[in-house]
């Protein structure tokens, strides 16, 4: 599987009377793109603004950011599943994507039924909070958009969420016509046998367990992190790098670190792929869901994704988490895991600043977590 990115940097962002893309200039038309999402029904209204690097603004409340990015070939859909988009295998053909600018979602919608929780998370385009996101540093197509307030709020979520598709679709698709600044081909076919082979295990967060989705339906479309549009508790699943560069992972969730924009961006993958052939074999990614509700589910969850990395010829294994809490348990089992069947394996992980009376910051601080990596505190 052989996957070619086409790079488009934006260098300035305008207002204008078409969508375009030429020469780092990227013109924007709002008034397009508001009649395009208010096409939907169920949308109340929607508002398109712009913030560009080092200006002093905060955008609130954040929900998900995108970066553009369309299929040119491949016969497949950037960010498939979501939101009703067709469930086509992704990783293989071109994809063209606009670099230094993201589409934003803004929307007071609540994340789930249960607990109707306010979103914290917000982007500063200037001072110290801004100095350590990555957004930014880029140009925010910011999407304020409300559904109307018949609706329930998983498809309230999904109407949100889907409006913020169509414009990063719209904008992407300005450069289908336009020569690209660079090409990048992703490709883990060629191994060297003296190598060691390594699997990366992205752990997702799911919110079936606590938000009271559990029996509504279309609760895969619910705020959270999809594989391929689905969200719900499910067994691991082994994908293709490319698959992750092609947003096969996506969706909105409930930090400024696991965004869709993150998700296609992961340095993670950036490293491995740039390693592979040099001092690794890159053979894998599994995605591993967490917030199980009993300890033999973990255990099962655990087992399986160990097996499944050893079934892949891993060596060793890098994992991350985009959650805390509950799902350390399921985190330290699976390196438990790795280790029993002598896959070496490293933990890239947030720190916790606050712990109390005394409480280590680990829940399970087990001898096997021999090899953590910080990557910062937490809050």
């Amino acid at each position: 599987m052989q996957l070619t990115l086409g790079n488009y940097p934006v260098n300035q962002v305008i207002s204008g009377t078409c969508n375009r893309w030429e020469n780092g200039t990227l013109t924007v038309n709002e008034e397009y793109l508001a009649e395009l999402i208010t096409e939907d029904p169920r949308v109340d209204h929607v508002t398109i603004e712009i913030a560009s690097p080092g200006e002093s603004a905060r955008i609130w409340p954040v929900r998900d950011v995108i970066e553009p990015r369309i299929k040119i070939s491949g016969g497949s859909i950037i960010y498939p599943g979501i939101c009703g988009r067709p469930v086509k295998g992704v990783g293989n053909g071109r994809t063209n994507r606009l670099s230094g600018i993201c589409v934003v979602e803004v929307s007071e919608v609540p994340w789930h039924e249960a607990g109707h929780d306010n979103l914290q998370t917000y982007i500063d385009m200037s001072g110290p909070w801004g100095e350590k996101i990555p957004y930014s540093n880029l140009f925010n197509i910011c999407v304020v958009v409300e559904p109307i307030d018949n609706l329930g709020i998983n498809e309230k979520n999904r109407v949100v969420h889907e409006a913020c598709l169509k414009v990063s679709d719209a904008l992407a698709s300005t450069t289908r016509s336009e020569e690209a600044d660079s090409v990048d081909t992703f490709s883990i076919e060629e191994r060297e046998s003296t190598l060691p082979n390594v699997v990366y295990i992205q752990c997702i967060h799911s919110s079936q367990a606590t938000s009271g989705n559990l029996q509504i339906p279309g609760a895969s479309d619910t705020f959270c992190t999809s594989i391929y549009g689905h969200t719900e508790l499910s067994p691991p699943v082994a994908l293709h790098p490319n698959e992750l560069l092609d947003g096969a992972i996506s969706g909105p969730y409930r930090t400024a670190f696991a965004t869709s924009w993150m998700l296609v961006n992961n340095p993670i993958l950036q490293d491995l792929y740039a390693l592979h052939g040099k001092e690794l074999n890159f053979v894998g990614c599994i995605a591993m869901r967490t917030e199980w509700t009993t300890q033999r589910e973990k255990d099962l969850i655990a087992e399986q994704t160990a097996r499944l990395a050893k079934l892949l010829g891993a060596d060793g294994s890098i994992i991350t988490w985009d959650a805390g809490g509950n799902e350390e348990v399921e985190v330290v089992q699976v390196i438990r895991e790795c280790n029993r069947l002598d896959i070496q394996t490293v933990w890239l992980t947030s720190d916790d600043d606050l712990p109390s009376n005394g409480v280590p910051t680990l829940l399970t601080p087990v001898p096997d977590l021999d090899a953590i990596v910080s990557t910062g505190c937490f809050r």
